[in-house]
């Protein structure tokens, strides 16, 4: 018995029972989607903080950015959504539409999936997604949400985020 209990605990790879955190809106610290259908959560190696969250209002305008990371390994792989120029609402539903290696108007938002420098997928205007703002708290520094996304890399290979949720104090 005891030698069938053991097989039974170590044929299960530890990410294959990895879940997304709950939805939340109380400033958990949560992060997560899926990336292709896996789970995907952020996850610390070295001094490098693994999630990088702000709310910004700068020069009369507001800047929203969400970066988490997976550092283990040599390349860390990465999911970042973001908007620009736009204030966002709690109960708004925001498009991901904008590349950031494209020149001109940043205004709105988009999203990235990173393999690697060399292996970048981007979201643009015809390889979209949405970012839905479920709570925003200027008094408690407190931002949370939804996302999901399209994108596209270079080689035009493309992946898919999906049922992305974050709650975090920035």
């Amino acid at each position: 018995i005891f030698l069938t209990l053991l097989a039974t605990l170590n044929c299960c790879d530890k990410d294959d029972m990895d879940t997304l955190p709950p939805a939340t809106q109380t400033g958990a610290n949560t992060v997560g989607c899926l990336v292709n259908g896996k789970v995907f959560l952020p996850y610390q190696e070295g001094i490098y903080p693994a999630v990088n969250v702000f709310y910004q209002y700068i020069d009369g305008e507001f800047f929203f950015r969400l970066v988490f990371k997976d550092q283990r390994g040599v390349n860390n792989k990465t999911v970042t959504v973001g908007t620009g120029f736009i204030e966002l609402e709690a109960g708004q539903t925001y498009v991901l539409d904008k590349n950031s290696k494209d020149d001109g108007d940043y205004t709105g938002g988009g999203g990235t999936y990173s393999l690697s420098v060399q292996n970048i997928y981007f979201t643009n205007t015809s390889t979209t997604g949405e970012l839905t703002i479920t709570r925003v708290d200027l008094s408690n520094s407190i931002i949370s949400g939804t996302f999901w996304f399209d994108a596209i890399n270079k080689d035009g290979d493309t992946v898919k985020i999906r049922d992305g949720r974050f709650d975090y104090k920035y």
